[in-house]
């Protein structure tokens, strides 16, 4: 009996991909892979021994490169992204400094931010009055040190 193993890999492979389309976990895409493309060089050659070994050796590289691309794509730190990109914008002040206790707020796109108290910028601080045009200089937790544009 002549079997075309073609059929069975890719089979297989399509049955590990539907799979993987509602589990969602990576897990079951690098073998639906690796039996699709074995099963495409299974319809050139007939040899048992070469299909399996293409298959562990794709399935491995598969695993590899599909756990890091993962790692990489959807296992990024949140919010950091958009702390990182208030450094240089501008914004403006909508509420006076008045001391440490009550730091002015400023307005950046929809956000409104407190203003950092630092000991050594507090004259410059004092001057910002409301609706001054002032730049992101740092972000120290939830609060933002600015400086005043001229």
């Amino acid at each position: 009996m002549d079997y075309d193993l073609y059929w069975l890999y890719l089979i297989i492979g399509i049955s590990f991909l539907l799979v993987e389309i509602f589990s969602l976990t990576f897990y079951f895409l690098p073998i639906g892979l690796a039996a699709i493309l074995t099963g495409i060089f299974a319809i050139f050659t007939n040899n048992v021994y070469f299909h399996v070994g293409l298959f562990s050796i794709l399935g491995i590289f598969l695993f590899f490169f599909i756990s890091k691309w993962k790692k990489s794509r959807f296992l990024k730190p949140k919010g950091s992204q958009h702390i990182a990109g208030l450094v240089g914008q501008q914004g403006i002040v909508v509420e006076n400094y008045q001391s440490p206790q009550i730091s002015g707020k400023v307005k950046i796109f929809s956000d409104v931010w407190e203003i950092y108290w630092d000991i050594h910028q507090e004259n410059s601080l004092r001057q910002l009055k409301e609706g001054d045009v002032v730049k992101v200089i740092s972000v120290e937790g939830n609060k933002i040190k600015v400086e005043k544009l001229s």
